[in-house]
Formats: structure tokens, C-alpha cells, sequence
């Protein structure tokens, strides 16, 4: 394996469940040329994903006019939570096929550049730490809502990462008999539409749906908000945070749901609890700055 050491660019890579999104940027966090995206296929075997995570990174390589070799480090966002001492990913729901892979190595191997791993809503807090919703904020929260549903945590201007790096999984949470994230993110509202309509919708078709005022569509995200608020609830209260910040795909239906949520958290805070819940800034693009980050502290 060749590594090459030409020049300070970084790479970033958002793994998600659905879609890879890739960027390339500068060792001060600029983004360069436009982010390509492209579909994970998280079903195939880990090989084959490897090989989609490295032909979406060469065409954001292409779209930017950049080589492999102008690449100083790629940092990896991953939908599960990170074996970071032995260099492996947990099984996720989003990832059915890599439990236990190595995937920072291989991909190196495959690339010829280092390359770094950091769970994707630990991305997604950081890149709205550097340049988006929370700049500033030494404690907040980020809550990201696509395919399933994530939590990063900074307390004290720092990721937290729990003793064996499992905080965050708020999608595991109980809710309702069930868990959070059966109820709050784009896969929930697609199963809930079909139990009650009998058709088969993605979350965006559905949010589609709610745009042309379809009653079901917008009763489904008046429930999404609900059980969002009270998982919100608890962050609210145990951590205190300046702000919550909400992204990922479902957080476009901003107006679906919040409404409902934040009438949970204001009914449940303590008085003097002022924790602001706002909006993503930089929407799909806050993992990409917050691995770009990722891979420029390794490097420093």
C-alpha cells in the first residue's frame, strides 16, 4: 500500500443507510467543488460497500478537479456506534452486513490514504460546531432524523463518548412499548403509512404527501413531533444543553412536527431551563465538515 503525503486537503465521506455523500476540503474546513451522492446498497456485502464508499469519493475528487494524491486524510462518518481501540464497526440496523468490520482499514488499504472513523451524528455536532446551528456552544446537542435516528453530545466543548463509546443511542430508548426510533425517523413514518393506507411510500413520499396537505402524511408527523418531544425531554432536563440541534433528512418537514415537539419539552422542563431546540444550518452538509474536522485533528 502506497500512502501519499502531497498536500493538506481532506477527504469526507456521510455513510448512511440510504445514500453516501462525499466532499473534498481544504485543512481549514472550506468545502471544495460540490458533494457527490450516491446510493449505499447497505444490503451487499461489506465488499461491495467498501467499493461504492471509494467510487462516490473519486467522483467528489472528479467534481472538485483533485486527486487521491492531494489527499492528506479521509474521515468517515458511520450510522453505529465504533469499536475505536480495535478499529471496527458495530452492527446497526443501517448496516446489516458490517458487524465487526473493519472499516477505516480496509478502506485505507483500498484508497491509499489514511483514514478515519467517527460515528456519523458525532459528525453531524461537530460540523455544526465549526461552521453551522451551535458555533460556540460548549455544551449542545445534535439530533439527527433520517433512515433511523442519532444523537451527538458536546459537554464541555468535547464529544462525549461514554466508558465504552456507546453514548448517544437515543434510538434505543423506550417509547410508547417500543423504541424511539420506530417513531421518529423517515423509516417510521414510511411503515406507519403503509400499516394505515396499505401503500408503500418512502419518508420522503410521505413528507411529499404532507406538502399537498394529505391528512394522514400530516397526522403521521404530528406524531413523529410527539414522541421526538419526549425523548427531547430528557436531554433537556439531565444535561441542559445551550442547544439542541435537529437535522438529517426528516428535519425538511421542519414545520410537520416541531410544534408538536417543542409543546412537549416546554410542558416538561424545569422552570429556569432555557435550552433553545434549533434548526441544522448546514443541513446534509454538517456530517461532511464534521468528518473533515475528524480527519484534520488526526492529522495534526
Amino acid at each position: 500500500m502506497t500512502i501519499y503525503f502531497m498536500s493538506q486537503l481532506l477527504g469526507a465521506v456521510d455513510l448512511g443507510g440510504t445514500k453516501i455523500i462525499s466532499a473534498v476540503f481544504t485543512a481549514d474546513c472550506e468545502i471544495i467543488g460540490p458533494p457527490v451522492e450516491t446510493p449505499t446498497h447497505a444490503r451487499s456485502n461489506p465488499e461491495a460497500i467498501l467499493e461504492n464508499i471509494r467510487h462516490n469519493f473519486n467522483q467528489a475528487l472528479e467534481a472538485s478537479g483533485k486527486s487521491i494524491k492531494d489527499i492528506l486524510c479521509l474521515g468517515i462518518g458511520v450510522p453505529t456506534t465504533i469499536q475505536y481501540d480495535k478499529g471496527l464497526i458495530d452492527g446497526s440496523p443501517n448496516l446489516p452486513t458490517m458487524t465487526d468490520f473493519p472499516l477505516a482499514g480496509k478502506l485505507s488499504g483500498k484508497m491509499g490514504i489514511p483514514v478515519v472513523m467517527e460515528h456519523d451524528s458525532g459528525c453531524f455536532i461537530l460540523g455544526e460546531l465549526v461552521r453551522g446551528a451551535v458555533a460556540g456552544c460548549e455544551d449542545c446537542c445534535g439530533v439527527t432524523i433520517g433512515t433511523g435516528l442519532g444523537l451527538g453530545l458536546v459537554l464541555g466543548g468535547k464529544l462525549l463518548y461514554g466508558a465504552q463509546a456507546c453514548a448517544g443511542e437515543i434510538w434505543k430508548c423506550p417509547y410508547s412499548g417500543d423504541i424511539l426510533e420506530n417513531h421518529v425517523s423517515g423509516s417510521a413514518l414510511a411503515r406507519k403509512y403503509k400499516e394505515k393506507n396499505g401503500k408503500e411510500l418512502s419518508g420522503r413520499e410521505v413528507y411529499e404527501k404532507a406538502s399537498e396537505g394529505d391528512s394522514l402524511s400530516l397526522e403521521l408527523f404530528r406524531e413523529l413531533g410527539l414522541a421526538l418531544g419526549h425523548g427531547l425531554s430528557y436531554l433537556v432536563n439531565i444535561l441542559n444543553p445551550e442547544k439542541i440541534v435537529i437535522g438529517g433528512s426528516v428535519a425538511g418537514a421542519w414545520d410537520f412536527f416541531i410544534g408538536q415537539a417543542l409543546e412537549v419539552i416546554d410542558k416538561h422542563r424545569v422552570e429556569r431551563n432555557s435550552t433553545e431546540i434549533v434548526k441544522s444550518k448546514l443541513g446534509k452538509l454538517a456530517p461532511l465538515y464534521g468528518a473533515a474536522m475528524r480527519a484534520e485533528k488526526t492529522t495534526v
